[in-house]
């Protein structure tokens, strides 16, 4: 044993060396102090991108984007741009002390420690859609179709840090108050925690429905997801799909030609000009424009011309470029090469009042908005409009095809707005008198005023278009967010990207990919380390993810229905095309059914004949509830027509209407003894009314959007599910009787046994509840389903039959709570099951009006009874991991 000398100065030794793995933290938080008080003021500070980096203080992203390599100091590009003196550049105060640059280098020698980013539970679609309708309900019912949304949620569970977020938020404010008619500028106001789903309202830029699905018509993302609280924003919004992703309205709608359409441009400069207030040709005869021209604009490959007019909205510039003049001219007067009218050295003056005027091949126009932002538009030598400008004459190097497109290169080089340029016309018609007759070079100097001044009038444009931009929340920087959100999203996608647009994890979407030649003919690269994929073989393959997926049904921009009276949004934004079933109702024997469609109709369709008996029609909207009556003789149904009405299924003839609803009619039922209609809507309301004659007895306000309703067996309750909520009404007194808390998700089906005294209820996110109707309130809670459950049914207090968007129908014992059987023969998300009276079959029907029997005689007399029934008590949550 070795024995100290100094015991007290080993102790004390001892006491100030601090482990490696407790001076990392240290190290860390000194070299985030470091950058957060020298980089981060550009490179993330309320989505600043200098450089195209706005992530300086997450130290996971340095690392994992190689701008820090750990335990090399040396070969860190970072810390060398900070050694260097260009990292903050050299104007820029305070400076990284030298005690700075040693705390970076400490950190990166130690490998970089704190890098790793926090875990961060990934967002849902049902939590996009639950905040949007949280937002809904903050507005009056009539404001609710004027609201739109855009999501980063995707970006957000890729990783991506807040600041890397704010910068998609300040491209997305950008842009929309840069597509707008309306003078004051309005920011996209977050609804949610994370600050992922932003929402507008169409009036702030004077939009409404016939530019929203123009905006649809290019998206290649729209999924209708089918759950309830989707149906409710849809119904909310008039909006078959009001929910987009923000990345990409950001890449697309900054581009010709949705850049155009949403700006509602006409298709040539002489009608954008009538529609500014501009008469050019009169402004130059009055010589009421300022021009400025000059060789070298960065953009055009030869001389340029800028000329401003004064515009109903503050100001109009538009510039005059021109092809480059080949080597060997043709033309000669009198032996002597004439100078080249592409030359506005030589021609300044045109193209009106001059006998040789210059000749352009094009040009760009820059306007102000009303809000004072700026709006571009780019137009040939006719003055016709262009998607992109000819590489031949102007170029932009940021673009793919180096091409200027319409809007996002335009912001891409007019970062200050105007970019001013000192006029070199008139100082050379000045300096070179004699190749100018007089009267052209008073015009000249007419049109063309010293350069102090044109620079006074553009920088006064400028300062005007920077006030007006700081409304947005971006701010004037040489890294313009919408040009670099839209480099961002136009390039290839690795797996966390691509996994996280489908809405998956990383690990999750390989195992897909492996197990589908599909997914695997397209985005296989993605299984290689460090793989990718093109985003246009993305978008092109978007539809077989979806499809191989089960994501939902694909949106096709080109199916919207009519529009409402006042343009601002569907009247019917649920409405379906083709055999589109929303839910059906069986006789007692399986052989017919009572469909809900999509088309406005309700059908008497044959199971085995597989046909329609009849059509009942009267409905002016999609139909989305049915029931039978105890007999069979009579049907209900609900529309968003905001009607119930009552049906004689032998004449076909509509003998009783329901009109105390506003809005979707979701849910419908008879009392067993035929004399009483009960209704739930999406406006909140469950009434109870005589369904001989639509007469209204009493209503209750849910509290939510009603999705589902049942009556008990005696006819004396009912239960009624709104929103998370279900609860027992009476149907004599109004009151209610019990509630079932515990869904986290919209519930979607309830059931009453007929003489089990067993409860059940069923949501969005897949999950069943099993109740006592005369127990302590407990539940068995149980994941049954992969997709939301559209439709629950019990038999003999015992067995539960279950059907689903995620295309299956289950069976299970509810007082065992065994694995259920599956029946997996429907090719399309099942909306209805339901016990025949035989007792040994089910009945199912799918969105798609396939129609199966499925015998489960073989399954029921293979369980083995219980020794007793046990009705639940205690909650117990008995999750299925794969259904």
């Amino acid at each position: 044993m070795t024995r100290h000398r100094f015991p007290l100065a080993a102790a004390l030794l001892a006491a100030l060396v601090v482990p490696a793995t407790a001076q990392e933290p240290q190290l860390a938080e000194k070299a985030r102090a470091v950058l957060k008080a020298h980089c981060y003021r550009c490179h993330g500070q309320e989505g600043t991108v200098e450089g195209g980096l706005n992530y300086v203080a997450d130290l996971g992203k340095l690392v994992a984007r190689k701008k820090v390599v750990p335990g090399r100091p040396d070969d860190s590009r970072l810390l060398k741009r900070v050694v260097d003196g260009t990292m903050p550049p050299p104007d820029e105060q305070p400076r990284p002390s030298e005690a700075d640059v040693a705390a970076l280098r400490a950190w990166i020698q130690a490998g970089a420690p704190g890098a790793s980013a926090a875990a961060r539970t990934p967002l849902t679609p049902a939590e996009v859609h639950a905040a949007v309708l949280a937002d809904l309900d903050t507005h009056d019912r009539r404001a609710r179709r004027f609201q739109r949304y855009f999501t980063l949620t995707h970006l957000y569970n890729a990783g991506l840090s807040d600041e890397e977020l704010q910068t998609y938020r300040n491209a997305l404010s950008k842009l929309v108050n840069s597509l707008s008619w309306h003078a004051t500028v309005k920011q996209p106001v977050a609804v949610d925690p994370a600050r992922t789903v932003l929402r507008i309202d169409l009036r702030w830029y004077l939009w409404d429905a016939a530019v929203w699905n123009r905006v649809l018509q290019d998206y290649p993302y729209g999924v209708l997801d089918d759950t309830i609280a989707a149906r409710a924003v849809s119904v909310s919004t008039a909006a078959r799909l009001p929910v987009i992703r923000a990345d990409w309205f950001v890449a697309t709608a900054s581009r010709a030609p949705l850049y155009y359409d949403v700006l509602q441009l006409p298709s040539n400069l002489a009608d954008l000009e009538r529609q500014l207030r501009v008469d050019s040709t009169l402004n130059i005869q009055q010589e009421r424009v300022v021009r400025v021209g000059f060789n070298g604009s960065g953009v055009s490959r030869f001389n340029r011309v800028l000329e401003r007019h004064d515009s109903a909205q503050g100001m109009y510039w538009r510039t005059y470029d021109f092809d480059e003049p080949p080597a060997n001219l043709p033309e000669r007067l009198n032996g002597a090469l004439l100078a080249d009218r592409r030359n506005v050295f030589a021609h300044p003056l045109g193209p009106v009042v001059a006998e040789q005027p210059f000749q352009h091949a094009g040009g760009e126009a820059i306007f102000a908005l009303p809000n004072g932002l700026h709006a571009f538009f780019l137009a040939n030598a006719a003055n016709a409009r262009l998607d992109k400008a000819p590489v031949a004459i102007v170029s932009d190097p940021k673009r793919p095809d180096r091409a200027v497109e319409a809007g996002v290169s335009c912001m891409s080089c007019h970062v200050t707005g105007i970019l001013p340029k000192p006029d070199q016309v008139r100082d050379h018609v000045d300096k070179n008198p004699a190749a100018f007759r007089r009267t052209d070079a008073d015009i000249v100097r007419a049109l063309y005023p010293p350069k102090e001044k044109s620079l006074a009038v553009m920088q006064e444009d400028v300062t005007r278009y920077a006030a007006a931009l700081a409304k947005t929340g971006a701010k004037v920087s040489r890294f313009e967010p919408v040009s670099t959100i839209t480099g961002r999203y136009e390039a290839d996608l690795d797996l966390t990207t691509a996994a996280a647009e489908i809405g998956l994890k990383a690990e999750d979407f390989v195992e897909r990919i492996n197990a589908s030649e599909t997914l695997a003919r397209h985005v296989g690269a993605l299984r290689t380390a460090g793989g990718t994929v093109s985003r246009q073989i993305w978008v092109q393959a978007f539809g077989d993810h979806v499809r191989e997926l089960q994501l939902g049904a694909l949106y096709q921009g080109t199916l919207n229905g009519p529009t409402l009276p006042d343009n601002t949004g569907e009247t019917d934004p649920l409405e379906a095309r083709g055999e589109t079933a929303n839910q059906a109702a069986f006789t007692a024997d399986g052989k017919r059914a009572l469909v809900a469609s999509g088309d406005r109709s309700v059908r008497v369709y044959e199971v085995e004949g597989r046909r329609d008996l009849k059509r009942l029609v009267g409905h002016t909207a999609s139909v989305w509830a049915v029931a039978l009556s105890a007999d069979g003789k009579r049907g209900m149904s609900g529309s968003l027509d905001g009607t119930a009405r009552v049906w004689d299924l032998q004449t076909g003839l509509e003998t009783a209407r329901f009109t105390g609803h506003d809005g979707l009619v979701s849910a419908v039922a008879f009392t067993p003894d035929g004399k009483w209609g009960v209704s739930g809507g999406f406006d909140g309301v469950v009434a109870v009314w005589k369904a001989g004659t639509g007469e209204e007895l009493r209503r209750r306000d849910a509290g939510s959007y009603v999705t589902a309703v049942a009556v008990s067996p005696d006819g004396k309750t009912a239960l009624v599910a709104a929103g998370r909520n279900v609860f027992l009404w009476d149907l004599h007194t109004g009151e209610e009787v019990r509630s079932f808390p515990g869904h986290t998700a919209a519930v979607t089906a309830v059931a009453l046994d007929p003489v089990g005294g067993l409860i059940a209820t069923a949501d969005d996110d897949g999950w069943v509840r099993l109740w006592g109707v005369k127990g302590d309130g407990g539940a068995v809670a149980m994941k049954v389903h992969a997709g939301p459950v559209r439709s629950v049914a019990l038999r003999n207090g015992r067995w539960v039959l279950t059907a689903s968007a995620d295309r299956t129908v289950r069976l299970w014992d509810g007082r065992t709570v065994n694995d259920p059987a599956v029946f997996r023969r429907h090719a399309a998300p099942v909306v209805s099951a339901a016990f025949l009276a035989n007792g040994t079959q089910t009945v199912s029907a799918d969105r798609g009006l396939g129609v199966f029997p499925w015998s489960i005689e073989r399954l029921i007399a293979a369980t083995p009874a219980p020794p007793a029934p046990v009705a639940p008590k205690t909650p117990d949550r008995i999750p299925y991991a794969n259904p």
